[in-house]
């Protein structure tokens, strides 16, 4: 399918939705297997995987071939809606490190993680968005809740759940949002990372942000504050007004070299790749300055 130009949220085909023919045909599906596929939690299968870093294991819940496509689909309708400037993930041609780059510049930079996010998402505010924000019918709106959910909360190997977890909670981001731009901070978020930076962020300012996420049934942690100081946000560095890569980066970069140095043919492939991988996400990093 084509990238389109996006629109305003009831510009969306998904917009004050009645009909189930015309949700099936907007999913690319038959409306009978618009039911099968919202019929229940056996379409999925669950498994563990490691870490990208700092070890453990990720519970995935995927779903089967068929509804991940459904998915996949929706995912795209709900991405040409018109993403407010605060929002960085899973928003097309920005990324992380436009994220961290929106806050240069300013003394105070403070980030917040949303614990399990998606797990966190219950279904109702799926089905709240749906039928209060996107003004569809009820059955409608109940219908798309359940394809985007799995055991009454939003999967963690969907492909909608990014922009999903978003809209579930419409309303707090457009309040965090119009909080900050009343006392002049910056606001991003990416995903489940919240960062917001100024010249001076009060703790009692910050106390009011946690409120708002907590009053959600939202919990955070892995919370960092920067005062005058170099600041991590989405994996760079931001110090003195210039993004660079953290030093986890650069010592990766070195032990991939090493290994690569004393490798087999066998190995020297794969080395090959993650050097290049590792090289391109620091070149990403200095492309911003």
């Amino acid at each position: 399918m084509p990238n389109r130009p996006t629109h305003s949220l009831n510009q969306s085909s998904l917009f004050k939705l009645r009909s189930r023919s015309k949700l099936a045909a907007l999913l690319g599906i038959a409306t009978a297997d618009l039911r099968a596929l919202s019929a229940g939690d056996t379409l999925y299968t669950e498994f563990d995987i490691p870490k990208k870093s700092g070890g453990g294991l990720r519970h995935v819940e995927n779903p089967c071939r068929a509804l991940k496509r459904v998915q996949a689909r929706l995912a795209k309708l709900l991405t040409r809606i018109n993403p407010p400037d605060f929002l960085f993930c899973p928003v097309k041609r920005r990324c992380y490190v436009a994220n961290a780059a929106a806050h240069r510049g300013n003394r105070v930079v403070q980030c917040l993680d949303i614990r399990k996010f998606f797990p966190s998402t219950p279904q109702r505010r799926v089905f709240w968005f749906f039928h209060r924000i996107m003004q569809c019918e009820r059955d409608i709106a109940g219908l798309l809740a359940n394809l985007a959910c799995y055991q009454g909360h939003l999967p963690t190997g969907s492909p909608l759940s990014p922009i999903m977890a978003y809209f579930a909670y419409y309303d707090l981001w457009e309040r965090i949002a119009a909080f900050c731009k009343e006392r002049g901070y910056t606001f991003t978020v990416y995903i489940d990372d919240v960062t917001i930076s100024g010249t001076r962020v009060p703790k009692a300012d910050i106390w009011e942000v946690r409120k708002m996420i907590h009053g959600m049934g939202l919990r955070y942690h892995k919370e960092k504050t920067f005062v005058d100081q170099p600041a991590e946000i989405t994996g760079v560095v931001v110090r003195d007004g210039e993004l660079l890569a953290p030093f986890r980066q650069h010592k990766k970069m070195h032990e991939a070299r090493a290994r690569l140095a004393k490798a087999t043919d066998n190995d020297r492939d794969a080395l090959l790749g993650r050097v290049a991988g590792i090289e391109g996400q620091i070149q990403q990093i200095a492309a911003k300055n």
